[in-house]
C-alpha cells in the first residue's frame, strides 16, 4: 500500500498493484487501514466480501487440481463432466463432492452420486440441474442410494383413513406410497418465483410444523421431475412435477423436522417401481413413468440401460 489520504470519513487508499479504493469508513477502520502491511490486509478491511471472493478463489483452483487427479470426472474448457452417465456439465457444487468421495474410496457415495447425476441428467431444465445439489446441501436433503433425493412438506388429514390432502387446494388424494404428480407443463418454471404452481417440497432444515397441513410427510422425490428451485437464500421450498410420500414424520421440541434415515435402502422397492415397472399416479388410469428427453451425444437406448441399473441395483441392495 503506497498512500491513504482521509477526507472528513472518506478515504482513498492507493495500493502497490496501481489500483485505487475510495470508502466511506469509521475512524476505528481507518486506523486498520493505516497500520495494515499489504495490499491484502487494507482490502479485508475495506471490502467486506473481499474474504468471500479470496475464498472461492482458492476454492476453485483447489477443486481444479483434486480434479487433475480424478479417475471419475474430466475437465475440458474449464467445464467438468463425468462422461461415463452423459454429457452434460456437472455444477461445481456436486463436482466437490464426488471428487471428495472418490479421495476416501467411499464407494456407497460414488454409486449415489452416479445415480443422482443420471437422474439429474434427464432433467430439461439448465437451471435446475445447475441449483438442485447446491440446494438439496444447503438445506439438509438427504440423496438416497437410489438417486432420488428426500424432502419434506405437509398435508392435510381428510375423513378417509390413510388419506391427505393439500392444505391449498384440498384437491390432491395424497397416500402414503402412491406417486403425486401434476402436468409439468403446467407448473410454473421461473426459478425466482418463490411460492407458485407446482407440487411443493421443503428441506429439513426449512419446513415447520403446521406450516401449511397439520401433518409431516417424508418424500422421495426423482431430481429428474423438479421443476423450479428458487435461488434465493434463506427460502428452501422447491417446485416439482412429482413426488412418492413414504412415511409420516414427527417434529421435535423446536417444531424442527426429525428427519428420515434412508441409509439402509428402504426406498429400494419404491425406486424398482418406478424406473423398472412404473408405479400409478394420483391421476386416474396414469402411470408414472421417467421420461428420456434428448440429450445431445446421447441415446435414449443409453440411458434405458443406466436406468435399470439403478434398479437392479436396488433389488440386489434389498435383498442383502
Amino acid at each position: 500500500m503506497q498512500k491513504v489520504i482521509k477526507v472528513d470519513n472518506n478515504v482513498t487508499v492507493f495500493l502497490e498493484n496501481g489500483d485505487i479504493i475510495e470508502r466511506k469508513i469509521t475512524e476505528e477502520d481507518f486506523q486498520k487501514v493505516v497500520n495494515a502491511k499489504s495490499d491484502d490486509e487494507a482490502l479485508r478491511i475495506l471490502c467486506p466480501k473481499y474474504q468471500e471472493v479470496v475464498d472461492s478463489r482458492n476454492e476453485a483452483l483447489s477443486l481444479i487440481e483434486r480434479l487433475g487427479k480424478s479417475n471419475i470426472l474430466s475437465v475440458k474448457d474449464d467445464v467438468i463432466y463425468w462422461e461415463d452417465v452423459s454429457c452434460l456439465s456437472i455444477p461445481p457444487k456436486l463436482a466437490e463432492a464426488i471428487v471428495s468421495a472418490e479421495e476416501k474410496h467411499d464407494e456407497l457415495k460414488i454409486s449415489t452420486y452416479r445415480n443422482f447425476w443420471t437422474l439429474m441428467s434427464l432433467n430439461p431444465d439448465e437451471r435446475c440441474r445447475k441449483n438442485l445439489f447446491w440446494f438439496l446441501q444447503k438445506y439438509g436433503m438427504t440423496i438416497s442410494r437410489c438417486g432420488f433425493f428426500v424432502g419434506y412438506r405437509n398435508v392435510d388429514k381428510t375423513e378417509e383413513e390413510n388419506v391427505f390432502t393439500d392444505h391449498h387446494s384440498h384437491t390432491f388424494k395424497i397416500r402414503i406410497g402412491e406417486m403425486v404428480t401434476m402436468d409439468r407443463s403446467k407448473c410454473d418454471t421461473v426459478q425466482d418465483n418463490i411460492c407458485s404452481t407446482g407440487l411443493h417440497i421443503g428441506g429439513r432444515g426449512w419446513l415447520k410444523k403446521n406450516y401449511y397441513g397439520s401433518t409431516g410427510l417424508a418424500c422421495l422425490v426423482n431430481p429428474a421431475d423438479v421443476v423450479a428451485v428458487p435461488p434465493r437464500d434463506g427460502y428452501g421450498k422447491l417446485r416439482t412435477c412429482a413426488y412418492l410420500p413414504m412415511e409420516v414424520i414427527h417434529y421435535d421440541e423446536n417444531d424442527d423436522v426429525i428427519p428420515l434415515d434412508v441409509e439402509d435402502g428402504f426406498d429400494c422397492s419404491y425406486v424398482t417401481k418406478v424406473i423398472y415397472e412404473g408405479t400409478m399416479g394420483t391421476e386416474e388410469d396414469s402411470t408414472y413413468k421417467i421420461n428420456i428427453p434428448e440429450i445431445p451425444g446421447t441415446t435414449v437406448e443409453s440411458i434405458q440401460d443406466k436406468l435399470l441399473e439403478i434398479a437392479k441395483e436396488c433389488i440386489v441392495n434389498r435383498e442383502l
